[in-house]
């Protein structure tokens, strides 16, 4: 269904620290960044990565615009870095929500789903950027 909580590690808050990581041999983290906000309707994340193909600020936006729990696709606004796409699309599809929208005249698909038994998020964005990263919430 179209909420946001489904899709991302289980247990995570606004306010909450993350660390960003990439997974070649092993789990190398690569970044680190907070959750600033999360609700049915909206994921906002805020953070800096280094890794070969990108090096600094990523911060992702996704409003669902019809706010529509039962709905499995939908418009949203996506925001990649200080790119915005108002028309935006979302579908729920194989347990993940991926948004389609256009950044910088290119097409950009951002997804989110659940990863290592609900302990990480998967984020796989491809067009603007072409990175697959997970967020994992930081150890106190």
């Amino acid at each position: 269904m179209a909420t946001i909580p489904p899709y991302v590690s289980e247990g995570a808050a606004a306010g909450q620290a993350a660390e960003m990581k990439i997974h070649k041999l092993m789990w190398l983290t690569v970044g680190n960044g907070k959750l600033l906000e999360l609700a049915d309707y909206v994921v906002d994340i805020d953070g800096q990565i280094d890794i070969v193909v990108y090096k600094g600020n990523l911060h992702i936006r996704i409003e669902l615009l019809d706010q529509d729990a039962e709905a499995d696709a939908g418009p949203c606004r996506l925001q990649l870095n200080a790119h915005v796409d108002e028309n935006a699309s979302y579908a729920v599809k194989n347990d993940a929500l991926t948004v389609s929208a256009t950044i910088k005249q290119k097409s950009a698909t951002v997804g989110l789903s659940r990863d290592d038994h609900g302990k990480k998020t998967k984020c796989v964005m491809t067009g603007f950027l072409d990175i697959t990263c997970w967020l994992e919430a930081k150890e106190n």
